[in-house]
């Protein structure tokens, strides 16, 4: 086999392979032995016909295409590791010569895993918030436990804050319903601020099938830039009003919680609290520790494959989530006022950034030498099955033969992030 290389801009290389009838000959013989097996030929098995039997039926131009993706991958490969080449996402192959008889060129355009310099990291400091869960935060969720035990019954009277009501409701922007703007049996509570400033105001004072018209202007900051700082019409019928009655803040409430006393309840709380204060604390270090490192990083310039591809990836994270609440991705981009284009041009520098942190922690990972063995993997599969076994859905991706590499991965991330905090956050 013939190899060129030629470097190109943006660590990217072109690679010219020749490919001889010599190495070539073992895939023509598997790709003629496919094509017999999926053609009865007279006299012999399916698979069993000889070389020259199948070439004369289908012509051997056509065994030379039946191989070529075995003997591209077979030959890439090869030459990446002669020429020590360290690749990220799909080559760009482009077949220059395939003829019977002829040995196989083709190029290959190589995007490089960017070279990592990470400079003296572990001077880097990184500096923990002090964490404490106070009294706001401890009313804060006492309201909420109230909440989970109101109860809620029927009134004939006018509507006021703190009342739970449901209500039929239209919006409209010069007199046509906007998207989503048909909103039947919609229930709140008055005071909660779910809906934009004005709206509950309008409905205080109203009564069971009361109608009602008014303009509101959407804020100048609403999440839907098409509709930010818009004047709209609101046409509203009100089907309901209930009184809400809510528990005492006593040790009867604690006792429905599970706790003898509100003291003991407001105590729980505060470690509950702490707790998962201490674990935002912790992430968000462990996120300020990660951008320091790369900041102080030398990074190669990155592939713009990779840059696609974690583009992609971020695209597809998000329409998961988007489904996962209900929505669809078109829905989403219309009420943004956006195109697909246009969010992968927004994902870019963050999906740049996820790169460069991926790479550092790649490169500590090799400096490091961490390291996971079978037995790690083992124990952690063994756990997610014990977990999972009664979900379907759940053990067919722990069986599937790329889960091991997706929890060594986590286990090796996990491991980096251990060291970092370690020696950088205080």
């Amino acid at each position: 086999m013939k190899i060129t290389k030629k470097d190109l801009e943006k660590n990217q290389v072109k690679l010219s392979i020749e490919v001889s009838l010599d190495e070539m000959k073992p895939h023509l013989e598997k790709a003629a032995e496919k094509m017999s097996k999926n053609s009865k030929l007279p006299g012999f098995r399916p698979g069993k016909a000889p070389y020259e039997l199948v070439k004369n039926k289908f012509g051997e131009m056509a065994i030379y295409q039946e191989a070529l993706d075995m003997i591209v991958n077979d030959s890439f490969y090869k030459a990446i590791t002669r020429e020590k080449v360290e690749s990220v996402g799909q080559p760009e192959i482009n077949i220059e010569k395939i003829a019977p008889g002829n040995p196989l060129s083709y190029t290959a355009i190589v995007a490089l895993l960017p070279k990592v310099t990470l400079g003296e990291w572990q001077t880097l400091k990184v500096k923990k918030k002090k964490i404490e869960a106070n009294d706001e935060d401890i009313n804060k969720t006492l309201e909420q436990l109230q909440n989970m035990q109101v109860k809620e019954s029927a009134v004939d009277r006018a509507a006021k804050k703190g009342d739970k009501i449901e209500v039929n409701f239209e919006v409209l922007i010069d007199k046509v319903v906007i998207e989503g703007g048909k909103n039947p049996k919609y229930p709140m509570v008055i005071g909660e601020g779910r809906m934009i400033p004005g709206f509950e105001d309008q409905i205080i004072g109203m009564k069971k099938d009361d109608k009602k018209e008014f303009e509101l202007n959407f804020p100048k900051e609403y999440f839907k830039e098409n509709l930010a700082g818009k004047l709209a019409t609101f046409k509203v019928k009100l089907l309901s009003v209930a009184n809400r009655e809510l528990p005492k803040l006593d040790d009867e409430l604690a006792k429905l919680m599970g706790m003898e006393s509100m003291a003991k309840l407001k105590e729980q709380l505060s470690q509950n609290i702490k707790q998962d204060k201490e674990a935002k604390e912790k992430q968000r270090a462990e996120g300020e520790a990660i951008e320091a490192i790369v900041k102080q990083a030398k990074i190669e310039d990155i592939p713009e494959k990779l840059i696609d591809s974690e583009v992609h990836k971020m695209s597809h994270e998000l329409e998961h989530s988007i489904t996962q609440q209900g929505m669809d991705m078109a829905g989403y981009l219309k009420s943004i006022n956006k195109t697909q284009e246009d969010l992968k041009k927004d994902f870019r520098p963050q999906a740049e950034e996820r790169i460069k942190a991926a790479l550092a922690m790649r490169q500590i990972s090799q400096e490091e030498k961490i390291k996971i063995d079978d037995k790690e993997i083992d124990e952690e599969i063994k756990k997610e099955t014990e977990k999972y076994k009664d979900n379907e859905e759940a053990m067919k991706n722990i069986t599937h033969p790329n889960y091991r590499q997706h929890i060594a991965n986590v286990i090796t991330n996990q491991r980096i992030i251990d060291l970092i905090a370690q020696k950088v956050i205080k």
